[in-house]
């Protein structure tokens, strides 16, 4: 280490005074570090005044994590004069302001009921369906990029949008707000760049407040964003970017990291800086991540280093199922000191290792919580089915799944059972509708036969039970074929169902636990623990002694539009992200199979397979690994 107790690299950057510049770090490199001590170099060294700089930070929580450790590393009074905020706070300061100027009244529609409900108006009308949880994430997502990456529909080169529809249901809402006087988050970027341009005056004044801008995780800006940044910038271009193309794994919210490849056409005197030594990871964590990010192309190609030794080598462990691998996981997890975290890429595979902790006593918190999946409609028709073979006076829980069973039953027959079940058991309102076949009444006498049996059997065997004997999985393949979905996601959804119901004897402890949970993951996201569940999305940012992460499979991750190659690219991208929160150790646990069907490697288990590692497959009578 140099003066202020920075390399070389980190210094050349932090020395950087006027003009653009672009500066690439690798995780673990000290990003944070040179933002904030080229804050103090531009004050110190050049006598810019603190509030001249405006540092722009990716989320609410770099923002406060940036003025915090400014006022650790420099002079705290001096920490409190600096700018720091996202680009959103930024555009609705400038927004809003505007708008009291003028006494126009427009109000701030956020992610909530309200826009829950007006999309879900827009997707009914336009695709003759109701808006599912799923769906309305899906879908604000999705009109999020379209206004985020500036598209038309008639551009060449789309996204793989879910709905075709999708341009129509944009527009419609958009028109919606317009008309009711309302504005989103993206409209506020939407609405400071119409703003700034059409109004030079005001340009100048934000160019004479800020000639200096510094931009942290630029690799998440959307093209949106990346305009109004320009903007700021003005023609004193003293712009300082710090990115790292390779973390780019916000695509989805319209993250931009071409434009960091385009940046010195864009600007031809930019100078280029790198922060190529990693200060977080055991050596060997760092090797492996390399190797992983390098088959990327559309990249900067980067030289990484390890600052520390390479002593521990990164891990696969095998297991036969899901519940055996969560045995392990509360294992590993008991009371070791270190910090850890369980890393996966959707927020189901949560589920059934909250319970296993939770059962074993052992502290966690969570970031990303479950919530939506105690309440997404697959869990809902589980529960019908049980509900059902419990209390088969049950009108709801019939109605919920009627045509979901293999008992062929059609509008007319569910009608009739409506009209005529007056409490009594319904399948034997079924069995006496007057206008069936012969061949009609034996199959909803054998229906009755099976969900009297289902009735008797344990959690475990009950799911099993719905999806063979009752027909589930067929109805879910023919689910998934109308709506172009695949059912991996369903299959890997009863499977967390199938681990939460292991430990259980009886359906009525089944429903129970799943109304538990959803208090106690309100709990868990209130508490602060060494040992964190999260989405890899959401340890972002954040580093652990040991990372466990778990359910790389096929079509899940990397995801199904893997044969895309920028999808695909930005997938290992988050895969690397995952890798690299490490410090010490970093373990991948694979189950080979899956509710039942034997589970393939994934191209990202074969591609961390190609690097060093130790094999484990985990032993289920001594409880611990094996090397094999």
């Amino acid at each position: 280490m140099t003066q202020n107790n920075l390399t070389p690299e980190q210094n050349l950057a932090v020395s950087h005074f006027l003009g653009p510049a672009l500066t690439l770090a690798i995780p673990g490199s000290g990003k944070t570090t040179v933002l904030i001590h080229r804050l103090k170099k531009l004050v110190e060294t050049h006598g810019v005044s603190p509030g001249e700089i405006l540092t722009v930070t990716f989320s609410k929580a770099s923002a406060t994590d940036m003025k915090t450790r400014c006022q650790a590393q420099i002079d705290s009074n001096l920490a409190e004069k600096f700018d720091f905020m996202t680009i959103h706070k930024f555009a609705y300061r400038l927004y809003t302001h505007y708008l009291k100027t003028k006494n126009i009244s427009k109000r701030l529609l956020e992610d909530g009921s309200e826009k829950y409900r007006l999309l879900a108006g827009i997707f009914r009308h336009y695709e003759d369906d109701f808006l599912t949880d799923d769906f309305f994430e899906s879908l604000s997502s999705e009109i999020s990029l379209i206004y985020n990456l500036k598209l038309k529909r008639t551009d060449a080169h789309l996204p793989n949008f879910t709905w075709h529809s999708i341009f129509k249901m944009a527009e419609a809402y958009h028109l919606y707000k317009h008309r009711n006087h309302l504005f989103d988050f993206d409209d506020m970027l939407y609405y400071a760049i119409k703003l700034l341009k059409n109004n030079p005056t005001i340009l100048a004044s934000i160019h004479k407040k800020y000639p200096y801008i510094q931009v942290d995780e630029a690799q998440d800006t959307s093209k949106l964003q990346f305009e109004l940044i320009e903007l700021l910038a003005g023609p004193s271009e003293n712009l300082f970017l710090v990115a790292d193309d390779d973390q780019s794994i916000y695509g989805f919210r319209g993250a931009y990291p071409q434009y960091l490849l385009e940046f010195p056409q864009k600007y031809p005197k930019a100078k280029l800086y790198h922060l190529s030594t990693n200060f977080r990871s055991d050596g060997n964590i760092v090797t492996v991540a390399s190797g992983i990010i390098d088959k990327n192309q559309n990249r900067y190609h980067k030289s990484m280093s390890a600052h520390n030794p390479s002593v521990n080598l990164p891990s696969v462990v095998w297991f036969d199922d899901l519940y055996t691998r969560n045995h392990y996981l509360a294992n590993a997890l008991k009371g070791d000191g270190q910090t850890a975290a369980v890393l996966y890429r959707n927020k189901i595979s949560a589920l059934s290792i909250m319970d296993e902790l939770i059962r074993n006593g052992i502290d966690f918190s969570i970031k990303d919580p479950p919530i939506s999946e105690l309440n997404h409609w697959l869990i809902k028709d589980i529960l019908a089915f049980i509900t059902l073979a419990m209390i088969p006076q049950d009108l709801e829980s019939f109605e919920r799944i009627a045509f979901k069973t293999n008992g062929f039953i059609s509008r007319e027959m569910l009608q009739y059972v409506k009209d005529n079940h007056r409490g009594r058991n319904i399948f034997d309102c079924l069995i006496q509708a007057p206008f069936l076949e012969d061949y009609q009444t034996r199959t909803q006498e054998q229906l009755k036969s099976n969900f009297e049996a289902l009735a008797k059997l344990r959690p475990f065997d009950a799911i099993h039970f719905i999806e063979t004997e009752l027909g589930y999985l067929d109805y879910l393949k023919k689910n998934s074929e109308r709506l172009s979905t695949s059912m991996h996601y369903s299959r890997t959804r009863l499977d967390a169902y199938k681990a939460l119901a292991k430990p259980l004897k009886t359906t009525v402890e089944l429903i129970q636990r799943v109304q538990e949970l959803d208090a106690l993951i309100q709990e868990h996201m209130q508490t602060s623990s060494k040992i964190t569940l999260s989405t890899i999305h959401g340890s972002k940012g954040l580093e652990f002694d040991t990372v466990y992460m778990i359910d790389v499979n096929p079509k899940l991750f990397p995801g199904l539009r893997q044969t895309e190659n920028d999808a695909l690219e930005e997938e290992r991208r988050l895969f690397y992200v995952g890798i690299t929160r490490a410090r010490y150790n970093f373990e991948l646990l694979h189950c080979e199979f899956v509710n039942g069907a034997f589970n393939q490697n994934s191209k990202f288990i074969e591609e961390f397979m190609g690097q060093p590692l130790s094999d484990h497959r985990f032993n289920n009578i001594t409880g611990k690994p094996a090397t094999s």
